[in-house]
């Protein structure tokens, strides 16, 4: 139509028994440049949906055969389905609601002007033009903000093929492994963007954080007076909420046995049931569930359900330690430092040498979780510029406040060897393996430079390994 930018030809339908009706919306909305098709009952009308399909169907009410209002719904099939306007000789107001009520977009009278059928396409693909830029916009958003697995380890390039892998299965259950901090709701959140799944909602919840009661309430919803405090309106379970998308369910393996085997049930009819319900209800949703356990150990133990297990293993991604994959802690520290400076209007450049370093020796027990926090301790104390080893807390031997200082009273050696630099040998050795190689921390508690103690491994030979002698340090 003209002046309306509209992606391709649109497409309409005339789905009407009266020929005259048919041919003169036709030559109608050909002279608009439409691509119309024309069908004389329902059943051929959803034929010609099947093959092809439409923006807009024109759809007589009183047809031979099925009528268009019980045909309706299945007019609106598709994605996006079809808008649909009916066109009815006998107008009445119950016809009107029960038609809006179905899906149909607006409702025409006969006899009708050619404004008032041009008017209402016109109004039609705008609609759908407007609904078709905000989708692409959600898109866009969606690949510029999600948060996506950062690094370029082959430990994390291994996730990321997996993710790639079992986002094209949008209805397969995963299970998603690793230790606590690893990022495991993020690889759902991923799972979840990547998927045909993304236009619906990604919902959450943590298996330990509520009792077994509370947790069947909030996943499967409950009617009305179902318990003592049950809202007198009912409340719809999470399984509803997430419909068309993915529910992630957070450390699964801290769910009750009996609670288990409704969630078992769940995946294997793909319904649930209201607490205090009687009726089964439909489920769509993927579903992700993530654990820091050993499922399968906790299966022997007769902790986990097996069969649950299987059902929740049908894909497994197993997210490593940041210690697995500690050639990404450059990067993700400068990708921490750049979204949280943003974030506080702060202009941090990047790192100092001595700060990065820091951060790559340190093993990190808590993971890409603990690092995150580091970072931002350093955006709060750096006022601007680099960050560098004060900025950083003193857990990761960037800010040493003497606490780990070793009490030098007597220093016993096994071995004749009694010389100085026997005993400077042993002790750094000794520092060394305290801090776990930490070169920062170990330096500041011998008082000594970065430089300096590098020096001395490399003249005493000490290398990354065992203590050789045994050192011992008395208060």
């Amino acid at each position: 139509m003209k002046n309306l930018s509209f992606p391709g030809l649109p497409r309409v339908l005339i789905i009407d028994d009266e020929e005259g009706v048919r041919e003169g919306m036709r030559g109608l909305l050909q002279h608009e440049g439409l691509h119309v098709e024309t069908a004389t009952n329902a059943e051929d009308g959803v034929r010609r949906l099947e093959q092809r399909a439409v923006d807009i169907v024109f759809l007589d009410l009183n047809l031979p055969g099925a009528d268009g209002l019980s045909m309706l719904s299945r007019l609106r099939r598709g994605s996006p389905p079809a808008d649909i306007v009916i066109l009815t000789g006998y107008g009445t107001v119950a016809n009107t609601v029960e038609a809006m009520r179905k899906g149909a977009t607006d409702v025409i009278e006969k006899p009708f002007t050619q404004d008032r059928i041009l008017a209402v396409v016109r109004r039609c693909l705008e609609t759908r033009q407007l609904k078709s830029e905000l989708t692409w916009l959600q898109d866009r958003v969606r690949e510029l903000t999600a948060t996506e697995l950062v690094g370029l380890s082959p430990r994390i390039r291994e996730v990321q093929t997996r993710i790639d892998q079992v986002a094209h299965a949008p209805d397969t259950t995963v299970l998603v492994t690793g230790q606590s901090g690893t990022g495991k709701e993020l690889v759902a959140r991923c799972i979840h963007e990547r998927s045909a799944r993304r236009h619906g909602p990604f919902v959450a919840i943590n298996c330990a954080a509520l009792t077994e009661s509370l947790l069947e309430a909030e996943l499967f919803g409950y009617e009305p007076g179902a318990f003592t405090g049950a809202s007198k309106d009912g409340k719809d379970g999470l399984f509803a909420i997430a419909s068309g998308g993915t529910l992630f369910l957070d450390e699964i393996g801290e769910m009750e046995p009996t609670l288990q085997a409704k969630l078992l049930r769940v995946l294997q009819e793909r319904t649930c049931r209201r607490v205090g319900g009687v009726h089964d209800i439909p489920v769509d949703v993927r579903i992700v569930a993530s654990t820091n356990r050993d499922l399968r150990q906790m299966v022997q133990q007769q902790r986990f359900r097996e069969d649950l297990y299987y059902r929740l293993a049908v894909m497994t991604v197993h997210v490593p330690t940041l210690a697995e994959r500690a050639e990404d802690i450059p990067l993700l520290s400068h990708f921490f430092l750049d979204q949280i400076g943003r974030q506080m209007g702060k202009a941090l450049s990047g790192f100092t040498e001595e700060a990065m370093e820091t951060l790559c020796e340190y093993r990190w027990p808590g993971n890409v979780r603990e690092l995150r926090n580091a970072i931002e301790h350093a955006c709060i104390i750096c006022p601007s510029g680099m960050i560098d080893e004060v900025h950083l807390p003193s857990f990761t031997g960037g800010a040493p406040d003497g606490s780990d200082e070793i009490a030098r009273n007597t220093i016993t050696i096994d071995g004749k060897d009694r010389s100085i630099r026997a005993l400077e040998s042993q002790l750094v050795a000794k520092v060394l393996d305290d801090t776990q190689w930490n070169i920062s921390r170990a330096a500041a508690i011998l008082g000594i430079n970065r430089t300096t103690l590098y020096n001395k491994i490399r003249v005493y030979s000490l290398g990354k390994r065992p203590l050789r002698a045994v050192a011992k340090v008395e208060a």
